[in-house]
């Protein structure tokens, strides 16, 4: 016998995310400083435009040059310094 609180739902499993999928993106515009919190723990990034960046790693060191335009990098980051015409989507 079921009742109106435990019906044939109980048994349900969570689907799994397909892997490099992403659920949110963030865009740091030209000429900003952003520092990801916990409102927004970025997993990835790419460069949409630009190459004057400096990108600080979650796990310590700095980028600021060698990237590829459009490439998805796996990297979290702790810190995104942008210059004029550089634009950095963050992924989550």
């Amino acid at each position: 016998m079921t009742t109106p609180v435990q019906g044939s739902f109980v048994d349900r499993v969570k689907a799994v995310p397909r892997p490099n999928s992403y659920t949110a993106t963030y865009e740091v515009t030209a000429s900003t400083t952003y520092e990801p919190t916990g409102s927004f723990q970025n997993t990835a990034f790419l460069i949409e435009a630009g190459t004057n960046y400096t990108l600080s790693l979650l796990d310590g060191g700095d980028l600021t040059a060698g990237l590829v335009t459009g490439q998805v990098y796996q990297v979290a980051l702790k810190k995104v310094v942008t210059g004029a015409g550089t634009v950095i989507k963050l992924l989550k």
